[in-house]
């Protein structure tokens, strides 16, 4: 019997493996592809913060990002800038791999090639349910945490995650760069309705092309990559697309019974940008930290682990709320009224405001940059006292 079976090698399943196991817990991973890090869906764009806040291996860095430029459906365009890079560009093959390897160092034990499917809770334990290789196995442990990624089937059937926000839809396209030097963020309701399109060079010869939007990812995708590719900026040569449904907030109840949810499972993702790697991380610590004091103590009910919720919802979940609200503007709009705040950013200090955003915690200096550099409110409301001008 195992202390702990995490299903899905992501870097959400294995940072947990990993931190479990130098706990001195015995840990099993279950991967259902024969590969870790396989297929690749992310793009690798993570804010410098996440190799601050946790230890993580540099050497998947292929590019760090202090800037982007931002193109209306009409093709106006201004770039953000900051001061210092905000955000690296990472081999997301590479990235998950890495982790995996350090889990495994660390006393992680790994099962590639078998899917979960199902999990029964008793008294005792929680035995997981899994076809490895073509074979029924039944695996046994304290205590289960599921990161599966977008995939809820598994979830659903434990009546977990009743409550989730409605998902987004992503498209994804690893092209070669032909003459992009730097990230172009496409704001157009027309091309992606409630999202955005983007190109993300990386490596000098490889570019990432991908589109985020509420309906119908695949179409349109091919059809920004093909203005792309006019304008010789690109060329798919053969690319193979990948798509995903991609969830937009919190995932609840992420708790039950011997059964923590984390990652994209558990909806903890950018409610602004879908992001997931950060906010990811962030609730597998979290799970890690009560997990250690449940089995500790041998309670692994659904009232035990509930804490686990609070605490990751604490830290993200107001960055959410008004990520959302934020979402919902923009889905409003129309191309008419994008190339308007365009026009209103070009011929104002918007953008060089923009550059001052911090790259995962977007609502909190969309607050600032509302009350107190357009407003001139304080972060409480209050007015700022005006400054006394002489004749």
């Amino acid at each position: 019997m195992h202390d702990v079976v995490v299903v899905g090698a992501g870097p959400t399943g294995s940072y947990a493996a990993r931190e479990l196991a130098r706990l001195g817990y015995e840990v099993l991973v279950l991967e259902e592809h024969p590969e870790v890090g396989e297929p690749v869906h992310c793009t690798g764009v993570v804010g410098v913060e996440v190799y601050r806040r946790f230890d993580l291996d540099r050497g998947c860095v292929q590019a760090h990002l202090s800037g982007a430029r931002f193109v209306s459906p009409s093709g106006q365009s201004f770039r953000v800038a900051a001061e210092q890079p905000t955000a690296l560009v990472v081999d997301r093959r590479q990235f998950d791999r890495t982790l995996a390897r350090q889990a495994f160092a660390d006393g992680a034990s790994f099962l590639l090639g078998t899917r979960a499917d199902g999990v029964t809770i008793t008294e005792r334990n929680a035995l997981v349910h899994a076809t490895c290789l073509g074979e029924p196995v039944s695996l046994s442990a304290s205590l289960v945490i599921l990161a599966t990624g977008t995939d809820d089937t598994l979830i659903r059937r434990l009546g977990l995650s009743q409550k989730a926000s409605p998902c987004m839809f992503g498209g994804q396209l690893f092209v070669q760069n032909r003459c992009l030097h730097e990230v172009e963020i496409h704001l157009s309701p027309s091309l992606a309705p409630g999202g955005f399109a983007w190109a993300v060079p990386a490596n000098g010869h490889g570019c990432r092309v991908g589109l985020l939007a509420c309906r119908q990812p695949r179409h349109r995708l091919r059809k920004f990559a093909d203005a792309l590719e006019a304008r010789g900026a690109i060329h798919r040569n053969g690319a193979e697309m990948t798509c995903r449904t991609i969830p937009a907030g919190p995932r609840i109840p992420s708790y039950g019974d011997r059964i923590l949810v984390v990652g994209d499972a558990a909806g903890q993702v950018k409610s602004t940008t879908s992001g997931g790697i950060y906010y990811g991380l962030l609730g597998a610590d979290a799970a890690v930290r009560t997990a250690h004091r449940a089995l500790r103590t041998g309670d692994l009910a659904a009232v035990q682990l509930a804490g686990y919720q609070h605490r990751w919802l604490e830290r993200i979940g107001s960055e959410q709320r008004f990520g959302r609200v934020l979402r919902r503007l923009h889905a409003g709009l129309s191309d008419r009224d994008m190339e308007a705040l365009f026009w209103l950013t070009r011929r104002t200090g918007i953008a060089r405001l923009l550059g001052r955003l911090q790259f995962d915690w977007h609502t909190a200096g969309l607050l600032k940059l509302l009350c107190r550099d357009l407003l001139g409110l304080d972060t409480s409301g209050q007015r700022e006292a005006a400054t006394p001008s002489g004749n």
